[in-house]
């Protein structure tokens, strides 16, 4: 067993650490007759060759020894089936090097096949599996089906058939939705919701029972973060409610919680789940299980405007904060107080002021607190009335733009109780004051570049942004995540910088993102001092690596073409080709507006900028743009029912979906009345 692994060039293949010479090593290990030393082997081939689901070259060449030791190795042979199984699951692997995986494993057809009829069951059930990714005729699933007795390995069978031979299956499938074996009933129906078939009647209480006794998918054929959203998400509405509402009536807390996290991952994908799903949760604010009511709490946590309908309830809930606010974790009082914040209900503001007077730290997102004038005034009244507790508000205050303005007053009265943190909201708000300069100064020494403007805008003091810069380009300090293009205009002023900045300018691309940053920050410095000439071959190469610095190279090219578009002309290119990056295609956009193509030619990617990851961000290019001929595309996603997924974490996907669809209507609002 394992003839050739020393003939592999494993030291010129690459997995997630670097190098694979370790690959060989670890394959032998889990040939070994201990337990334990395999287990510890599978645990870090999996942490290598297939980290976090990503594959790698040294995966391909693995995948032949990990088919050999499926077959022959003393211990854990099911494990190498299952994991076999998933490096050709697209639902599981991605990488560059996937389709060859894939092949590699289609490769192992016949000996995947043979493990079907192997003596040991849980080879079985994970051959049924495995084959189906690499390649396996119905009729030998077929042959399988009609003597296999062990249920864990017909209810693999039963997913198996759905996906090979889903009309031939079909008649079987139904029957099984009544079975006994639990596993089997719960496959049976996802097996048939998969192959788009309806699910013949009396299948949701055999389900929900089949639930309660235990019946799941196992991980690897399941399709989401738990195998039961599948059953909630992909009905049709009607059904998925009433799968849904068995479930929270059953007496097995288990299969109550198992209901709302499927519930929340309905609505996480779907726009018009909400208002049907949302109320059926209110018989179980109460729940005598402590896991049922953090989940009821957590589905509204999640749930977008919908959980208004609840608000009393997440306020009481919320208002014992101060009491938890010390314990671990995130606690039912945390999660209740969230939902307020992204409510807009003033009511979360006395419970955080209170816990914060008691000297308990937040891990609050500021940039979640909803702005109404309801939340506005309560914090008026609360900076007027307990200026002391402004350090924990002044955070929030500051990601609220314009509407923030009516506070700067408050915040300045203030600025004796909590200086830097006001200092960052006034910042954040864009209202330079000189009360702040103490703070910005000091922010400056670690590099803040903003900062450092604000405070050459009120003195005249070109050196702090001198200090932040080399703090910067030859410290530690990053870039920061958006360059100010007031920098652009210091011109002369920024000589002294040029052999720090000129070091950076290398003609390639860093390998590091940091780098990266750093070398277009190097560049606006350079151009703002002798002009665009000697930066762009290394700001292209940045263009050309994509990824996050990407942006702030086309960021860049696009201020450079507002001033000189003939200096950056010779980029289009370029340009265009990174329009197919997630990372840089907005800023592409732009620049290539600027350099005269029209916008019609850029509504694509402008849209496609919405979703991937810009959001509000493409929509303001958009404005910018005057782009009217997105219009269409912008009405066809606010119609869609499927969320886009723009939030920050799978927490905000709800909350992150309607502020843009909010923000989607303005924009059309603004196209055609400009």
């Amino acid at each position: 067993m394992l003839d050739g692994l020393d003939s592999v060039a494993w030291h010129e293949l690459g997995h997630a650490y670097g190098g694979a010479e370790d690959t060989p090593g670890l394959i032998r290990q889990a040939a070994s007759a201990g337990r334990g030393v395999v287990s510890q082997a599978i645990s870090d081939l999996h942490g290598s060759i297939f980290h976090q689901g990503t594959v790698y070259p040294a995966t391909v060449v693995a995948v032949p020894f990990l088919a050999e030791l499926a077959v022959g190795a003393p211990n854990c042979r099911a494990d190498f089936v299952w994991m076999i199984g998933m490096l050709a699951d697209d639902r599981h692997a991605v990488g560059a090097e996937l389709v060859q995986v894939q092949a590699a494993v289609s490769a192992q057809s016949k000996l995947l096949v043979a493990l079907l009829f192997d003596g040991d069951p849980s080879v079985r059930e994970a051959a049924a599996y495995a084959t189906t990714r690499a390649g396996v005729s119905a009729e030998v699933l077929w042959r399988c089906w009609a003597v296999e007795r062990v249920p864990a390995v017909r209810a693999s069978l039963a997913l198996a058939l759905g996906e090979v031979d889903p009309a031939a299956a079909r008649m079987v499938l139904g029957g099984s939705t009544a079975e006994d074996e639990p596993q089997v009933t719960v496959t049976a129906a996802v097996a048939l919701l998969r192959a788009g078939f309806d699910w013949p009647e009396g299948t949701v209480p055999s389900l929900v029972t089949a639930i309660e006794d235990g019946g799941a998918i196992s991980w690897a054929w399941a399709r989401g973060a738990e195998w039961s959203e599948e059953i909630v998400v992909t009905p049709p509405v009607l059904q998925a409610a009433a799968v849904v509402g068995h479930m929270l009536r059953s007496g097995d807390p288990n299969t109550r919680r198992a209901a709302l996290w499927a519930l929340s991952a309905r609505c996480d994908a779907l726009r018009s789940a909400p208002p049907v799903f949302v109320p059926l949760v209110a018989p179980l604010l109460d729940d005598a299980d402590r896991g049922v009511h953090e989940g009821v709490l957590d589905v509204l946590r999640r749930a977008g405007a919908a959980a208004g309908q609840f608000a009393d309830a997440v306020a009481a809930v919320a208002g014992r904060w101060p009491e938890t606010a010390g314990d671990p974790g995130f606690t039912v009082e945390y999660r209740a107080v969230e939902t307020l914040q992204r409510l807009g209900d003033p009511r979360w503001i006395e419970p955080v002021c209170r816990a914060a007077g008691r000297g308990h730290r937040f891990r609050f997102r500021p940039g979640a607190v909803r702005f109404t004038p309801e939340v506005l005034s309560a914090v008026q009244i609360r900076l007027a009335t307990e200026p002391a507790t402004v350090g924990v508000l002044a955070a929030m205050i500051g990601h609220w733009g314009s509407n923030g303005a009516a506070l700067v007053p408050d915040l300045l009265t203030a600025m004796d109780q909590a200086g830097p943190q006001i200092a960052q909201a006034l910042l954040m708000l864009g209202h330079d004051a000189h009360a702040a300069v103490p703070h910005w100064r000091t922010q400056a020494q670690s590099g803040d570049l903003q900062g450092a403007l604000a405070v050459r805008r009120l003195t005249g003091d070109t050196g702090v942004v001198l200090d932040a810069l080399s703090v910067i380009l030859a410290g530690d300090a990053r870039a920061p995540s958006t360059i100010p293009s007031e920098l652009d205009n210091l011109g002369d002023a920024l000589a002294p910088l040029m052999p720090i900045a000129g070091a950076h300018l290398t003609g390639t691309a860093a390998r590091a993102h940091p780098q990266r940053d750093k070398q277009i920050l190097a560049a606006r410095v350079v151009a703002a001092i002798a002009g665009p000439g000697g930066v762009l071959t290394t700001v292209e190469a940045v263009l050309a690596e994509g990824d996050p610095p990407a942006r702030h190279a086309a960021d860049l090219i696009a201020d450079l073409a507002e001033e000189s578009p003939a200096s950056v002309a010779h980029l289009q290119q370029r340009l265009r080709d990174s329009l197919e990056d997630r990372w840089s295609r907005l800023s592409a956009a732009r620049a290539l507006a600027r350099l005269g193509v029209p916008a019609a030619q850029l509504a694509r990617p402008l849209i496609r900028g919405i979703t991937d990851y810009g959001g509000r961000f493409a929509l303001e290019i958009i404005l910018e743009l005057r782009a009217v001929e997105a219009l269409p595309a912008l009405a066809e996603l606010l119609s869609r029912d499927e969320r886009c997924d723009v939030g920050n974490s799978a927490d905000d996907t709800v909350w992150a979906d309607e502020m843009l669809q909010d923000q989607i209507r303005d924009t059309i609002a603004r196209l055609r009345n400009p």
